[in-house]
């Protein structure tokens, strides 16, 4: 397990993966508070307001999203009206 410059846990490899999905209702975050990492799975990159990992709760930042998998260390996606192919995985 490797852990970040803010002190986060973290791996090279992801182990588990699902979809994030709902996001046109509401906010996505796993039940258990885990971190995570997306993949987008779209062939355009993506603008996600997101939470990372060691921001305070209702603080938000825009990010850009490549397709593939991304580096960011993200709590949560804030809901949108975007339609896209997002996965999550730790």
């Amino acid at each position: 397990m490797l852990q970040t410059r803010s002190g986060e846990q973290v791996s090279a490899q992801i182990g588990k993966m699902g979809v994030i999905n709902n996001l046109t209702n509401a906010d996505f975050s796993l039940s258990d508070g885990q971190n995570f990492n997306v993949k987008n799975d779209d062939l355009q990159a993506v603008i996600l307001s997101v939470r990372l990992a060691s921001m305070n709760d209702g603080e938000f930042i825009d990010t850009r999203f490549d397709p593939g998998w991304n580096p960011e260390i993200v709590k949560v996606v804030k809901q949108t009206s975007l339609n896209t192919d997002l996965k999550y995985g730790y």
